[in-house]
């Protein structure tokens, strides 16, 4: 579904991804995992075209992106949910997930997008009329990913989404992530928490200094030195 060869960008003429090749198909899990600067969220940008490419190809459903806006990425069936969760504080839950699904004009097709985020998410229909800024950060994470799935991805990138939760909130958001998954959305999930990431991941990634270090199955990374080094033991 989404593929990256040799993939290589860089910053102000400083390398940023090196060779980076990935595979994910459809209906799969798949997680990259790294350190902070090792490349993850360069590697995101990059899939959306919001950085250009110095050297290799990204295609999704056999189609080059390199001429793509990121406009006619996301419609394409490619969504984030942004590391932070970028919400738009002043605006409701409700007005928050709605620009989701900007680009969608029937509103009984909305309906059906937000009856399946309150499915994922009740808290959030309890609180669609509180401005996304006053919610806490579980909630606001619920509602990053609630606008996610509005756009009724094909593939889910989702950014951290981990991030400054408490861990009984990370044990439900990674039960959540695999909940989506399970009912047909593809994800790239990109989190520096291996152990929950590789616990529902069928495959990933690891990602070091713009390289991809390791590549392999759960259980192959589950067993490899450098994930046992850098994120298991202690």
């Amino acid at each position: 579904m989404l593929k990256l060869e040799g993939v290589s960008t860089e910053y102000g003429g400083v390398p940023m991804l090196r060779n980076v090749s990935m595979e994910i198909e459809r209906g799969e899990l798949v997680c990259l995992l790294g350190s902070n600067g090792a490349g993850k969220t360069t590697t995101m940008k990059s899939i959306l075209r919001l950085i250009p490419l110095v050297e290799g190809v990204i295609s999704f459903e056999g189609k080059s992106l390199k001429e793509w806006k990121t406009h006619q990425v996301v419609d394409a069936g490619i969504n984030v949910v942004p590391e932070g969760r970028r919400l738009f504080p002043q605006m409701t839950v409700l007005e928050n997930l709605k620009v989701g699904a900007f680009s969608e004009i029937n509103e009984e097709e909305v309906s059906k997008r937000l009856d399946a985020v309150f499915k994922l998410f009740p808290r959030l229909k309890e609180r669609l009329q509180q401005l996304a800024g006053t919610l806490s950060g579980g909630e606001q994470g619920m509602v990053a990913i609630g606008r996610g799935m509005m756009g009724k991805p094909k593939i889910l990138l989702l950014d951290e989404p981990s991030l400054g939760l408490s861990p009984i909130l990370v044990e439900e958001f990674i039960k959540t992530i695999k909940r989506i998954n399970d009912e047909g959305t593809t994800i790239l999930l990109i989190e520096q928490n291996a152990k929950k990431a590789l616990s529902i991941a069928s495959k990933g990634y690891v990602l070091q200094k713009g390289e991809i270090v390791v590549k392999g199955n759960r259980s192959e990374l589950f067993q490899s030195d450098v994930i046992q080094k850098a994120y298991l033991r202690g």
